[in-house]
């Protein structure tokens, strides 16, 4: 077995051992959601660029070496202690290893569907999984952060709220707020599902706008739940 095979399969056995996602990890790098499984499962690219070796081992707490198909200079080595969790104190048990979720603005300059605000992204904020748990029990894969923009959920949510939407939805399987793609733009709303007929009560907290119905919530381009609001009190 070649080195390059080596690095692509340890890769893959310490992602599996974290409990951790190749997508979000492939975000938190900055890259596209693909691209470590790309590297691993297509050989593309065929290795890894110096800084993402770095920030890779840094994240999943292994020296760099382990992740490189050549000797590097024992300046360069990444001492396994000199990690993101040291660096934060997080801590060195594998459970603890950081995840970050990316702050997006919905009045940021990508306007339309959620597929184009998403790009508005306007920080990250890092935490270790036992710590998201605490806001949601949803895969950190699927969350994001987003700052609020509007003011038809007022007083529930107010402009420039955090909210944390869970995109596992793809239906309103119950009731609750959720984001909605509609006529190439977003909208925040309550649903409230008439479980006699499955027709779905659209409303806004905010009485100055009107409610209305649909026939069939499963006709409605669910973007995902929001799960966790906060605010400032002054």
């Amino acid at each position: 077995m070649d080195k390059l095979q080596q690095v692509r399969e340890f890769l893959a056995k310490t992602v599996k051992e974290k409990g951790l996602s190749l997508n979000a990890l492939s975000l938190q790098l900055g890259k596209n959601s693909t691209y470590l499984f790309h590297f691993i499962k297509r050989h593309s690219p065929k290795r890894l660029d110096e800084t993402t070796r770095r920030k890779l081992a840094r994240i999943l707490d292994v020296p760099e070496q382990e992740l490189c198909d050549f000797q590097l200079p024992p300046s360069l080595i990444q001492d396994k202690l000199s990690t993101i969790s040291s660096l934060f104190n997080f801590g060195k048990t594998k459970t603890e290893v950081p995840v970050a979720f990316d702050v997006i603005d919905m009045e940021g300059p990508e306007k339309g569907r959620f597929e184009q605000i998403q790009k508005n992204i306007i920080g990250q904020i890092f935490m270790t999984a036992e710590t998201a748990a605490l806001y949601t029990s949803a895969r950190p894969e699927y969350i994001k952060i987003l700052r609020a923009a509007g003011e038809s959920m007022t007083p529930t949510i107010v402009p420039g709220d955090i909210i944390w939407l869970d995109t596992s939805y793809s239906t309103p399987s119950s009731d609750g707020i959720y984001l909605l793609n509609t006529n190439g733009d977003v909208i925040l709303r309550r649903l409230q599902i008439n479980p006699f007929d499955n027709s779905v009560e659209v409303s806004s907290d905010n009485k100055a706008y009107r409610s209305f119905n649909v026939a069939d919530y499963k006709s409605l381009n669910i973007c995902g739940k929001i799960v966790f609001i906060s605010h400032r009190l002054a």
